[in-house]
């Protein structure tokens, strides 16, 4: 009987702090739901943005001729069977054979 006196009073305590501070409550309840809508929005375009690649073929690396800079094929300017890391390189082999 005693802890039933107990557990009546402090009901009515808790009771009477949420009736007290019900505003405050439903401000930082309004919060909670905007700031976790905020994050879900922002994740969600942050997936979007970046783009996936697609990770099940490997990529194949081949060595610059000129600098010996290791490029991805699909990356890299090819000259008869040469795989170059830019243009500048391309050129400059281009020069060195030409003179």
């Amino acid at each position: 009987m005693k802890w039933l006196v107990v557990l009546l009073i402090l009901a009515a305590v808790i009771a009477y702090v949420i009736y007290r501070y019900r505003k405050h409550l439903q401000t930082a309840w309004f919060m909670y739901r905007t700031f976790r809508q905020m994050r879900k929005r922002t994740q969600a375009a942050r997936q979007k943005q970046v783009p996936e690649r697609d990770t099940s073929q490997a990529t194949e690396l081949t060595p610059c001729p000129k600098c010996g800079k290791w490029t991805a094929k699909e990356d890299g300017v090819k000259l008869k069977g040469d795989y170059f890391c830019s243009l500048t390189c391309l050129e400059e082999t281009m020069a060195e054979k030409a003179g």
